[in-house]
């Protein structure tokens, strides 16, 4: 699964890990929900078309990032990190792929019922399996 990549590019990111306040222990970067108990900041990242979608030449799947912090100059801080990473990025490592593409679609404000503020950013990835190369 391409996101498995996309966690693995994120949690090895030492700016990110820091902005985080993670550890070896707790990334703090989950999958569709946070652990139970998280301290913000923490990503909860998620697919909104799992698998992708499928054409002649490249997949495309849809990836929707969630930032959540105390304050909202964390989230921003978060977000810029994010998209120098993600957005037109075509250096994301992967052993089945090739992403060939990356690019920010959009986002949300909002806060949450903690009164935390959050984020969406909105992601797509084209990528192509290298099991499809010949």
């Amino acid at each position: 699964m391409i996101l498995k990549n996309i966690y693995n590019f994120l949690a090895a990111d030492a700016d990110l890990q820091n902005l985080l306040s993670s550890s070896k222990k707790d990334s703090k970067i989950y999958p569709n929900i946070a652990k139970l108990m998280s301290a913000p900041p923490f990503l909860v990242y998620r697919s909104l078309n799992p698998g992708g979608t499928q054409n002649e030449i490249l997949s495309d799947e849809s990836l929707e990032i969630i930032i959540t912090a105390q304050d909202f100059e964390t989230v921003c801080l978060i977000t810029k990190r994010l998209t120098e990473m993600l957005d037109c990025a075509d250096n994301i490592p992967s052993e089945n792929y090739n992403i060939y593409f990356c690019k920010k679609t959009g986002g949300a404000d909002r806060s949450d019922e903690l009164n935390r503020n959050v984020r969406t950013l909105n992601f797509n990835l084209k990528f192509r399996s290298k099991r499809e190369i010949l």
